[in-house]
């Protein structure tokens, strides 16, 4: 089984970096990307480099190691997307880290095994290393999806070269209703407004990534692949989309994870897309509507700025 390169993306965080460099150190894959954005302030610049010193104080087992350093701030939705494009510029397959997302050692064969099990099949786009609903019972050790996630994944050349990063096939698709004849009515609907909103608005367009891969997936007919357990740990609460713990943090993840069942079929699995539909994006967008609502009743209230120095302070 051949062992696949990790690209590990970084930026500004040293207290969360350390953490999925010690878990590295355990892995020890044989080649490493490491990518940096540039710095948007000079203290931007002092974390940065202190980051970049623990790269190099962790990173000693014997491997090829690679450095792109960024001088100009690209940002989090272009910063990812050419670090992943310079990795592939060398490999045809990789494992991709960003550095909030610490791996269980179990993440690295389960992500190997099925990076070359499925090398050639192009009904397969995403290796995902994290489950959302680890409660739901499945009856394989992974399934395939249409929710698949990017906290710790992986995937191939053959399917980066065809992310419609800038959506420019949306319109069409949206206007053909082609998502409802891959989710049901209400799943379908909530993308189709969620990806209409990125679409129109061009600084989410270029803020984010991980939608438009999920849109480039289904309009090239893609599954992602799901373990039974959760295999990554979330721990980046404050950050460009987060500023406190949230019910996708810090999920444990099983050490001892390995592939034994394979599923039977290859299609999405049913009752599962449904169950996680209802307990992660269901719930996300419940908690998102009740802090939209909040922050407005506190700011027609006048309390707004004073409710968040005090948090924050």
């Amino acid at each position: 089984m051949k062992e696949s390169a990790v690209l590990l993306i970084t930026f500004n965080r040293p207290e969360t970096t350390i953490e999925v460099l010690k878990a590295l150190q355990i892995a020890k894959p044989k080649v490493l990307y490491v990518f940096s954005d540039g710095p948007r302030s000079k203290e931007d610049n002092i974390l940065r480099d202190k980051v970049q010193s623990l790269v190099d104080e962790y990173v000693i087992w014997e491997c090829k190691l690679y450095k792109q350093i960024m001088d100009k701030n690209l940002g989090c939705g272009p910063g990812p997307i050419f670090a992943m494009n310079w990795a592939f510029e060398h490999e045809d397959r990789i494992i991709i880290l960003e550095d909030d997302c610490v791996p269980s050692p179990a993440f690295f064969p389960y992500c190997n095994y099925l990076l070359e099990k499925y090398l050639n099949d192009e009904r397969i786009w995403m290796i995902s290393g994290d489950n959302a609903c680890p409660e739901y019972a499945l009856s394989s050790d992974y399934i395939f999806t249409n929710y698949a996630h990017s906290w710790g994944w992986a995937t191939w050349k053959r399917c980066f070269e065809k992310i419609d990063f800038q959506m420019k096939g949306w319109p069409e698709f949206r206007d053909r209703k082609m998502l409802y004849s891959i989710l049901p009515k209400k799943e379908a609907h909530f993308f189709e407004k969620k990806y209409d909103s990125i679409f129109k608005d061009k600084n989410s367009l270029n803020h984010i990534w991980d939608f438009q891969f999920g849109f480039s997936i289904r309009a090239n007919g893609g599954l992602g692949i799901m373990p039974r357990v959760n295999l990554i740990k979330n721990i980046g609460y404050m950050g460009t989309h987060s500023n406190k713990k949230g019910f996708c943090h810090d999920r444990a993840v099983d050490d001892n994870y390995q592939i034994v069942t394979e599923p039977l079929f290859i299609v999405a699995d049913y009752l599962h897309d449904r169950y996680h539909f209802k307990h992660h994006w269901e719930k996300m967008n419940r908690i998102t509507s009740i802090k939209m609502l909040i922050k407005i009743i506190l700011k027609k209230l006048g309390l707004y700025d004073f409710i968040y120095r005090l948090l924050h302070s």
